[in-house]
């Protein structure tokens, strides 16, 4: 298992890729977004999303976050999940992700490493799932709409006519309601 330490500043993301690995990404501090398979997931430092190897994937964050990335090998996490899942993080599972963090890349004869890597993987497949998905619009103005956020959420311009407040709240423009009544 590789543990990667890594800040995300304010409206800043990774671009899409997948991993010839399985990676859980967890937030240490604020709230990170993790955009998979049609869903977006946000967690917070209670949640964690496990993406098995070959999953595209982007990660993100509105605020800024400080997340820990693990990479643990194929046949490691044989048993974790075999989709894309959201897992409550428990207090020990957090403790051990610093850890295994803080110890990263450190001499160790005594095998205390592989004990802490052991551990977390036996709580990964003990993790409780959690229903944290929400759909990523597929088409239409929504799609542009959420596209559009999420490249940019700083963005002061918006849409023309209050049509970002209006999407966001499920109703029609004014623009598509006349458009409908026409």
């Amino acid at each position: 298992m590789i543990v990667r330490a890594e800040s995300l500043p304010a409206r800043h993301y990774f671009p899409e890729h997948a991993h010839d690995w399985n990676q859980l990404v967890h937030a240490i501090s604020g709230v990170l977004t993790v955009t998979v398979e049609g869903s977006c997931f946000a967690i917070s430092p209670e949640q964690a999303v496990w993406l098995p190897s070959g999953t595209n994937h982007r990660v993100g964050s509105l605020l800024g976050s400080e997340f820990r990335s693990l990479w643990i090998a194929e046949d490691a996490g044989e048993g974790v999940s075999e989709a894309s899942t959201v897992f409550r993080v428990s207090p020990l599972l957090r403790a051990l992700i610093i850890e295994a963090a803080e110890i990263q890349g450190r001499e160790d004869a005594s095998g205390y490493a592989e004990r802490v890597t052991a551990l977390i993987i036996d709580q990964l497949r003990r993790a409780e799932p959690l229903p944290a998905a929400l759909p990523w619009p597929r088409q239409g103005a929504l799609l542009k709409l959420c596209d559009a956020l999420y490249a940019d959420p700083s963005d002061p311009a918006g849409l023309k006519n209050g049509e970002r407040s209006s999407a966001c709240r499920g109703e029609r423009s004014p623009a598509a309601s006349r458009r409908k009544s026409a």
